[in-house]
């Protein structure tokens, strides 16, 4: 609490006939005595501050410390040099109506109009996560069903908020976003407001919407009963599979992918290491099976990186759906688990399917290279036979065919 408005409030208990007045003026009757000092000090201190603008007696301007003699004083209070101060619940409504302001002073003594007030910035907030348009410089939001309800923050007055609190846990509860069908417990809730406030003047209908909470909330419930009993389980269960199926469908896509891999490496590598042979050097032919068995590798790895980052986007997908279900509530919240762990389980095994086509290709990669070198060194060849037959030598450009002699 700022030193100006500790000032006021010592002030404020000695004056009398205080009256509000538009844009944040207070008008109040002040018993002056030119020997009570301490009030003397209060009159001069607020003035120099700007919380007192004006000083009349019958209807003439005096400043501090010449206040005459002692009689009847006029005083013109300024709150807005009075930061966090309000004569009234309905002065702090008009200024904030949806956000209690720092260092908050309500003079008017009224614990339900205290709570009432709080209880409307609580449920303000949740609608303000909720409406469909929230304009906060024009201090409105819009509630939008089969048409758009302008309803203009301000458009309440204290009285209004009395009934508010024994409402707002049930409001919150039922609007509460951990719902599974939290969408549709919104829809009927706008619905039933809508239904109450469209015909009203948007300047009344915040506060009616306030009187009448319960009655909302009772139909909005209401329409939620009727809806669970068209909408069962079972569908819910087919609109979640619905999603997760999609998953199991791109896991399924990797795997093919990775099942012709784990095929066709093995394969590709046999009958590349079959063509090879022993010889006293280097021949094209070896030569040639190399480059072209490491190429194949190659191409093969490529598309291993790509199946990859499919898989990487499969799981960030996987983590959002998983993170959204985990904020549902509901008594059958268990079997959705269950289901989404089977894919997770899917993704684990096409994850280590993956990281086995990798390896075999880094392992028959270093073999076939392995090989060309063992079939072109014959030193090699003495350690480890690699063919029955013996190496064959290298052709020359000099070596002349004879024909056989019968």
């Amino acid at each position: 609490m700022s030193e100006v408005v500790k000032f006021f409030l010592q002030l404020r208990q000695r004056v009398r006939d205080v009256q509000e007045q538009g844009d944040g003026w207070i008008v109040a009757l002040f018993d002056y005595d030119p020997k009570d000092a301490a009030s003397n000090a209060l009159l001069s201190a607020l003035h120099g501050e700007g919380a007192i603008k004006e000083i009349r007696r019958n209807g003439t301007l005096l400043f501090p410390p010449n206040l005459g003699d002692a009689g009847m004083l006029e005083l013109r209070f300024d709150t807005g040099n009075l930061p966090g101060y309000f004569e009234s619940y309905d002065s702090l409504i008009r200024t904030h109506p949806d956000s209690t302001p720092e260092n908050l002073v309500v003079w008017e003594k009224n614990e339900d109009l205290r709570a009432g007030y709080e209880a409307v910035c609580k449920l303000l907030l949740l609608l303000k996560s909720k409406a469909e348009v929230w304009d906060s410089t024009a201090q409105r939001f819009f509630l939008v069903d089969q048409q758009a309800v302008e309803i203009p923050l301000a458009s309440y007055i204290a009285k209004q908020t009395v009934c508010l609190p024994k409402q707002l846990d049930g409001i919150l509860r039922f609007l509460d976003t951990a719902h599974l069908d939290a969408d549709a417990r919104w829809a009927f809730f706008r619905k039933a407001s809508v239904r109450l406030l469209q015909d009203l003047p948007s300047d009344m209908r915040l506060g009616s919407l306030l009187e009448n909470a319960a009655n909302i909330l009772d139909r909005a419930q209401q329409d939620h009963s009727l809806y669970l009993e068209r909408f069962s389980f079972e569908d819910l269960l087919k609109n979640f599979d619905e999603k997760r199926l999609k998953f199991v469908g791109d896991l399924n896509q990797v795997l093919a992918s990775i099942q012709t891999a784990l095929i066709g490496v093995p394969i590709g590598f046999f009958l590349i290491a079959e063509k090879f042979k022993p010889t006293n050097g280097w021949t094209g032919q070896n030569i040639v099976l190399a480059a072209g068995g490491l190429v194949f590798f190659a191409l093969v790895f490529l598309l291993t990186l790509n199946q990859g980052k499919t898989l990487k986007a499969v799981k960030l997908a996987l983590t959002d759906f998983e993170t959204e279900q985990k904020r549902k509530v509901t008594d059958k919240s268990e079997r959705l688990k269950n289901l989404l762990a089977t894919t997770w389980s899917q993704y684990g095994r096409v994850r280590w399917l993956l990281w086995a086509v990798r390896f075999l290709l880094f392992l028959f990669s270093a073999i076939i290279v392995a090989a060309l070198l063992w079939c072109s060194i014959p030193a090699w060849q003495d350690v480890l036979p690699y063919a029955i037959t013996g190496r064959s030598p290298v052709p020359t450009s000099d070596t002349i065919g004879q024909p056989k002699v019968p």
